[in-house]
C-alpha cells in the first residue's frame, strides 16, 4: 500500500482530499504546518484526522515562515509593489516544508486540496488547469518547480467544484463541511492595510501626480495599489485610477481608465519549466481572477515580455504573471513594469 502525506490545512478541501485518498487505498498520513500565531486551523485539522482515523503530524515552521513569507509581504509593499503571498508561499514555504517533512517520514508523495491537475508537456511535469475554470488554482501553483511537481498529487482534480466537495464533506460528517472559505491573507487578522500602517506608521507619504503636476499629499503608499479607483479623493472630470507608484519618491501617478490599460508587460522570471522557443504564442494571466488572454511571449535569460493581443487592465508591479501552453503552466514570474 503506497503511503501519501496529505497537507491537512483545517479546511474542507484538504479534508475531502484526505478521504478520497483513503478511498483509493492509499496509506494516508496527515501533515499540518504551524506557520503563524492563529492556531484555529490546527484544531480543525486534528478533528478531521480523528474523524478519518489517520495519523497527524504537526510541525512548527513559524520562524521560517516569518523570514520567508511575512517579510517578503511587508517588504514588497514598502517598495510600492503588490505582493502575492500565496504564490510565493507555495514554492518557498508551504510545499518546500511539506515535501521536506514527508521525506523525513519516508514518504515520497505529497497531496494537497488544491483544484488543479498534474500533466506532462513535452516530457516535463507541469501544473495544469482544473476541469472547472471557475475553481482553478493553477495560477497559485505557478511558481512550483518541476522537482516539486513530480512529488505531488491532487485528489480533487476530478471534482473541480466546491459545491461537490462540500457535499461529500457533509455526507461524511466532517467537521469542516460548513467552514467558510477564507480570501484573506492567512497571517494577518483583519485588514492588511491597517496592519501595514500600524507596523510602519507615516511610511511612504508622497504626492498624487496628475498630468505631470502635484495635486496634493496622499495618505501613504500602503493605502493604494495600481488600478485602484476608490478612495483617491481627487476631484476630476473623469474617474481617476492609480497608474503607477514611485518607490523612490512615493509619488502616485493618477490617470483615466484608458491609460491604465497596457499591451506589454515585463516580467522577472521566477520559474521556467518548458518554453518551445525564445518567441512563441501562448496565453497568460496577470492576476488570479482574470481569464488567461492570448499573447506573444519573448523569453530572455532572466526576464520575459508578454505582448497581449488586447490591452490588459492595470498590470501591477510585484504581482505574478503566469504563462499557459495547452492549459498547462510553463513560465511565471513577478511583473516589473508595463507599457
Amino acid at each position: 500500500m503506497e503511503r501519501v502525506a496529505i497537507a491537512l490545512s483545517g479546511g474542507v478541501d484538504s479534508s475531502v482530499a484526505a478521504y478520497l485518498l483513503k478511498e483509493k487505498g492509499f496509506d494516508v498520513i496527515g501533515i499540518t504546518l504551524k506557520l503563524h500565531e492563529d492556531e484555529g486551523y490546527i484544531e480543525d485539522a486534528k478533528r478531521v484526522a480523528e474523524r478519518l482515523s489517520i495519523p497527524l503530524y504537526i510541525f512548527d515552521y513559524t520562524e521560517e515562515f516569518k523570514k520567508t513569507v511575512i517579510d517578503y509581504f511587508f517588504e514588497t509593499y514598502k517598495r510600492g509593489k503588490t505582493p502575492n503571498p500565496c504564490v510565493y508561499c507555495n514554492r518557498f514555504a508551504k510545499f518546500k516544508f511539506l515535501i521536506e517533512k514527508a521525506e523525513s517520514l519516508g514518504i515520497k508523495t505529497v497531496a494537497t486540496g488544491h483544484y488543479a491537475k498534474k500533466g506532462n508537456l513535452n516530457g516535463h511535469h507541469v501544473i495544469c488547469k482544473s476541469h472547472n475554470p471557475n475553481k482553478d488554482q493553477s495560477y497559485f501553483l505557478s511558481f512550483l518547480e518541476e522537482e516539486q511537481i513530480k512529488k505531488l498529487i491532487f485528489p480533487l482534480e476530478e471534482i473541480g467544484s466546491k459545491f461537490y466537495t462540500r457535499k461529500i464533506a457533509k455526507k461524511l460528517g466532517l467537521p469542516t463541511a460548513k467552514k467558510k472559505e477564507s480570501y484573506e491573507v492567512c497571517f494577518i487578522k483583519g485588514d492588511y492595510r491597517s496592519t501595514l500602517i500600524r507596523e510602519y506608521p507615516n511610511y511612504g507619504i508622497g504626492y498624487f501626480i496628475l498630468d505631470g503636476k502635484r495635486i496634493k499629499k496622499h495618505e501613504g503608499i500602503f493605502n493604494y495599489t495600481v488600478g485602484q479607483r476608490k478612495g483617491l479623493k481627487v476631484p476630476y472630470s473623469k474617474a481617476l485610477y492609480v497608474e503607477k507608484i514611485d518607490p523612490e519618491t512615493f509619488d502616485i501617478m493618477l490617470s483615466t481608465k484608458d491609460r491604465v490599460y497596457k499591451k506589454s508587460v515585463v516580467v522577472r522570471k521566477m520559474n521556467e519549466i518548458f518554453v518551445p522557443s525564445m518567441e512563441f504564442k501562448a496565453t497568460a494571466k496577470l492576476r488570479s481572477m482574470m481569464v488567461d488572454e492570448p499573447c506573444s511571449v519573448h523569453v530572455d535569460k532572466n526576464r520575459f515580455i508578454l505582448e497581449f493581443d488586447k490591452k490588459q487592465f492595470a498590470p501591477a508591479p510585484g504581482q505574478v504573471a503566469c504563462v499557459y501552453l495547452n492549459d498547462c503552466v510553463i513560465l511565471s514570474g513577478f511583473i516589473e513594469e508595463s507599457f
